[in-house]
C-alpha cells in the first residue's frame, strides 16, 4: 500500500477592512475542499496589505477583494497593481462590494481583469463557496496549462540546441 502524498492547501486571500467579513468568510469556507485539498486563508485589512502579501506570496489561488477600503477605489487599485505591476494573471480575483454603485459590475470586470463580482448584500454562504470553488477550478486549469506550456517551451529549446550543434554532412554521389 502506497503512502498518500498530502497536497498543500489552496491559498486564499481575504482583503477587507471589516473584521466581521473576515470572520464570516472563514466560517463559510472552513470546510471547503477542491481536488482533495483544503484551504488556507490569509487576511489583509487594506489594499496596501494585499499588495504586500501578493508581492511576497506567489501561491495565492483566489483573492476575495473588497472595493471600498482606505479609499473608494482601493480594491480596484490593488487589482490593477496585481495584474499590471506584479503581472499576476493567474490568481483569480473575486470582487466583493457592499456598494455596487461604486464599482459597476460590467465596467470593473472588463477593465480590471476581475473573475467574479459578488454583492455583499446578496451573498450567501452557499454562493460564496460555489464562487470560490469555481475560481479554484479555473486557477488549477490555468496553472496546469501554463506548466505544460513551459514544458513544451523547454523541449523546443532543447531541440533547437541539439539541431544547432549537429553538423549535417552532405554526401556527394559519385558517378
Amino acid at each position: 500500500m502506497e503512502a498518500e502524498i498530502k497536497q498543500p492547501p489552496h491559498v486564499l486571500l481575504i482583503v477587507d477592512d471589516d473584521e466581521d467579513v473576515h470572520q464570516i468568510t472563514r466560517i463559510a469556507l472552513r470546510s471547503l475542499k477542491y481536488e482533495g485539498r483544503g484551504v488556507k486563508l490569509l487576511s489583509a485589512h487594506s489594499a496596501g496589505d494585499a499588495i504586500r502579501i501578493m508581492q511576497g506570496e506567489n501561491q495565492v489561488s483566489v483573492i476575495l477583494l473588497d472595493v471600498v477600503m482606505e479609499s473608494n477605489e482601493a480594491g480596484l487599485e490593488a487589482c490593477r497593481f496585481i495584474r499590471d505591476r506584479i503581472r499576476n494573471q493567474f490568481v483569480r480575483i473575486l470582487l466583493r462590494t457592499g456598494q455596487p454603485g461604486m464599482a459597476p459590475e460590467k465596467k470593473v470586470v472588463e477593465e480590471y481583469g476581475i473573475d467574479g463580482y459578488l454583492s455583499k448584500g446578496e451573498l450567501t454562504s452557499t454562493r460564496l463557496t460555489t464562487m470560490v470553488r469555481t475560481a479554484l477550478k479555473a486557477y488549477s486549469e490555468i496553472t496546469e496549462i501554463e506548466s505544460k506550456r513551459r514544458s513544451l517551451e523547454s523541449v523546443n529549446e532543447s531541440i533547437r540546441d541539439i539541431s544547432g550543434s549537429v553538423q549535417w554532412n552532405t554526401f556527394r554521389r559519385e558517378a
